[in-house]
């Protein structure tokens, strides 16, 4: 069997656009407006707090990053929320960039 390599090169570009970044990507340059005026760097560190916290960035960032994200109900977003929350590689990129641009 013959295989031809093909001229063109292969790559992907993200920085071009972050129309099609993924929710990780996105919340690590997202600002978190409403996150901040609301919640502490010392609020990441209550137990209770962080939880709210987290779920309130998410919240955000479907708002301000991905208007047009569709649910068939609240509670399926509701349910997007906290599977997002409790995904520990998100949730530990998550808490990692609030913990640079909280106060």
């Amino acid at each position: 069997k013959v295989t031809k390599k093909s001229e063109k090169s292969f790559s992907v570009n993200r920085s071009d656009s972050m129309e099609k970044a993924s929710l990780t990507e996105k919340a690590q340059g997202a600002r978190f407006a409403g996150v901040s005026a609301q919640f502490s760097n010392a609020d990441l560190k209550d137990t209770n707090k962080v939880e709210v916290v987290l779920r309130s960035s998410i919240q955000e960032l479907l708002q301000t990053e991905f208007p047009n994200a569709a649910f068939p109900s609240e509670r399926d977003r509701e349910n997007f929320i906290e599977l997002m929350a409790k995904d520990p590689l998100f949730r530990g990129k998550l808490l990692g960039h609030l913990e640079k641009i909280l106060k």
